[in-house]
């Protein structure tokens, strides 16, 4: 494993469907935010550039409460916070060839875990 970083759990204003009519400037700035403390973190636990040209991720979902969530809706929440973890290792996500995305255990205040691994030939 190259990186392993825990990101917090999204802020609900990033989701897609928050983004009606008139939201567009609260969700940009929860984005926003969210990119910021996800950066932080990254910072703060001492990611550093990976040296990969491709890598794969597995990103574990942690949820605040038992509440159902899809896992499609969850990541997109998360976009800049991942977003942070790309410019941190400096690997863009374009070159993320592969991202498993799995259910974990709700836990306080929720989590995204996210692994970094070197991508499989």
């Amino acid at each position: 494993m190259l990186a392993r970083i825990i990101l917090p759990w999204p802020p609900r204003a990033t989701s897609p469907n928050a983004s009606g009519q008139g939201k567009w400037r609260r969700k940009a700035s929860a984005a926003k935010g969210y990119k910021l403390a996800c950066w932080a973190l990254c910072e703060a636990e001492k990611i550093r550039p990976v040296d990969a040209v491709a890598v794969d991720v597995l990103v574990t979902f942690c949820p605040p409460s038992k509440r159902r969530y899809d896992l499609d809706n969850a990541l997109a929440c998360c976009k800049q916070g991942l977003d942070a973890v790309a410019e941190a290792i400096e690997v863009d996500d374009s070159h993320w060839r592969r991202i498993t995305l799995e259910r974990g255990e709700p836990c306080r205040d929720g989590a995204v875990i996210v692994h970094i691994m070197e991508a499989e030939a």
